[in-house]
């Protein structure tokens, strides 16, 4: 019976010391020896985290701790060589822009040192010119002194090379002007104002005085103290070479600046008589015929240059064409070279790799706006040239672009300022004209919204209607940057573009009038746009500025603008 009930309670002893956990074993060894805590099981790592003893979480593992410090280790050498990397770049942009900017000073350098030389050149050849005509000019005076009609013939055919030389051709306009270059030398004068024809009277040669005469030499010009070849013949006792004067038509009743005449002071009884029996009415006779001469001759030179006047006008026109092309393709050079640099960016943003295309590209669109703008500006100094040559041919004045004319350092003044309210009299916004771009480098580092029309992004509808409302909203010039290239159409269309009618409201002013501007305003502006942000004290100092670089703006511009042209001190190297 005992055996049978200890069975029972034994086994329930076991299930309690089951759920208690087994019993610690006594430690091994001799007290107070440090022992190594042995590892829990699962089970007993359950039971230790029970509610009623909490422990401690455990920390990472050994082997994760040594993966954490290589990945920060092999993390910070990649940081480093990236750094190193970036930095090397960065180093390589800062010597090649260094490298850009010597080179591109240097071809500063020398394409400015080359234009000193061709003025340089062009000067010495005027002046070489200038010093040869001046040597023929006394060969023919000295030859008509001494009566050396082969050195007279031969001056004139040098002028008449040198004609040939410069492409004077022999059709009815090339003979005119030969014509006309040889009276000029067959009239010249030494610094006393005597001619070749009356050097000739004064040394008593008739064969050179009906030589020159028959070139087309007055025999009544005025001299030295208003002295005619009669009256120095005459005074030399010349007799034969006074006869041909009078046969010439040289008038006897001629007074010189002291009151005598060559009668007066002729040095022989004969010739003194011949002067005095001469008959006068052949004098008229002659004189009437010089000058109907004379008037046939000046009627010819009219409609010569009359017809010259249009070959030129025609010259300058065709040129104004070459011109406006050459301009145009510049415009499309740039709006590519700003879509190449578009497409670049995009590839660098989207990391596409073809980054090496792209910057060729943009190279080659480069290359293509320098050669474009070199035959621009070779086609405007063309343009110039012809109409310097209109000028001259027409024997105007220099052509003075309608305006004002001011300094570099006085821009503010004029523009900002408008000191003595000169544009705001006129009523035009004004076109600066400047071919160096320092106006235009000077506005766009102003306090001004500035608007380069040569980038697409810039003459986007809606950029510029932005940029119009903030110079109305704070009171600040609008510039359009028209660069060398003829953009003012374009500026006009897309300003048609943000609302139609805008751009002859802005150029009138009348934007400005019964706030004409809030129509402008779109609801997604926001509040600083608002109808009540707009203070007439700001209006005020709107401005609207237009800056090129060509040196001849259309006809049209010139008269919807007003001009104001950007004078430089004259420096060479």
């Amino acid at each position: 019976m005992n055996s049978k009930k200890s069975a029972p309670k034994a086994a329930s002893g076991k299930r309690q010391a089951s759920l208690l956990g087994p019993k610690p074993r006594a430690a091994a060894g001799k007290p107070g020896e440090n022992r190594q805590p042995q590892r829990k099981t699962g089970g007993q790592a359950r039971e230790a985290a029970s509610p009623e003893s909490p422990a401690v979480p455990a920390g990472p593992a050994v082997e994760d701790q040594a993966a954490t410090i290589i990945q920060c280790t092999f993390r910070k050498l990649l940081a480093k060589k990236e750094l190193a990397r970036r930095r090397q770049e960065h180093q390589e942009y800062l010597e090649q822009m260094e490298k850009l900017q010597r080179e591109a000073f240097l071809a500063l350098v020398r394409r400015e040192q080359e234009a000193a030389r061709r003025q340089r050149e062009q000067e010495e050849a005027a002046r070489r010119e200038r010093q040869e005509e001046l040597q023929r000019r006394s060969r023919m005076l000295e030859a008509a002194f001494e009566g050396d009609l082969g050195e007279i013939r031969a001056v004139l055919k040098e002028v008449e090379q040198l004609l040939t030389r410069e492409g004077v051709g022999h059709d009815e306009a090339g003979q005119m002007r030969r014509l006309q270059r040889r009276l000029a030398m067959v009239e010249c004068e030494d610094c006393h104002g005597n001619t070749p024809l009356s050097e000739a009277a004064a040394g008593g040669q008739p064969l050179a005085i009906q030589l020159l005469a028959e070139l087309g030499a007055s025999p009544n010009s005025k001299g030295a103290y208003g002295r005619t070849p009669l009256y120095r013949a005459a005074f030399r006792g010349h007799l034969e070479a006074v006869e041909v004067l009078l046969k010439l038509g040289a008038d006897p009743r001629v007074y010189a600046e002291d009151g005598s005449t060559p009668e007066q002071v002729a040095s022989l009884d004969a010739v003194a008589s011949v002067l005095q029996s001469w008959d006068l009415s052949l004098t008229e006779t002659m004189l009437r015929n010089m000058e109907a001469e004379q008037q046939r001759r000046a009627q010819e030179a009219q409609r010569h240059k009359e017809a010259e006047a249009k070959r030129m006008i025609l010259k300058v026109q065709q040129l104004a064409k070459e011109q406006q092309r050459c301009h145009k393709e510049l415009q499309q050079a740039y709006c590519e070279l700003n879509r190449r640099i578009t497409e670049h960016d995009k590839c660098e943003r989207r990391l596409a790799g073809k980054t090496e295309l792209t910057l060729q590209a943009i190279k080659d669109a480069e290359a293509q706006v320098d050669r474009l703008r070199e035959e621009a500006q070779k086609a405007e100094e063309t343009l110039a040239m012809a109409r310097l040559e209109l000028r001259e041919q027409t024997q105007e004045e220099e052509e003075e672009v309608p305006g004002l004319r001011c300094q570099v350092t006085e821009l503010h003044d004029v523009l900002m300022k408008d000191v003595g309210d000169r544009i705001r009299a006129d009523g035009r916004w004004p076109l600066v004209i400047d071919p160096s771009g320092q106006a235009a480098t000077f506005l766009r580092y102003q306090d001004t919204n500035y608007v380069d029309t040569v980038n697409p992004e810039h003459l986007r509808p809606e950029r510029v209607r932005l940029a119009l409302l903030g110079a109305l909203r704070y009171g600040k010039p609008l510039v359009f940057d028209l660069h060398e290239v003829d953009l003012f159409p374009a500026v006009q269309q897309q300003l048609e573009a943000v609302q139609p009618g805008l751009a002859q409201e802005l150029l009138s002013r009348a934007l400005l009038q019964e706030e004409r501007y809030l129509s402008l305003l779109r609801p997604a502006d926001g509040p600083e746009y608002g109808p009540t942000q707009f203070q007439e004290a700001r209006l005020e100092h709107f401005r609207l500025f237009f800056v090129t670089r060509v040196r001849w703006p259309p006809a049209e511009q010139l008269q919807l603008l007003l001009p104001v042209r950007v004078q430089l001190p004259s420096t060479g190297i």
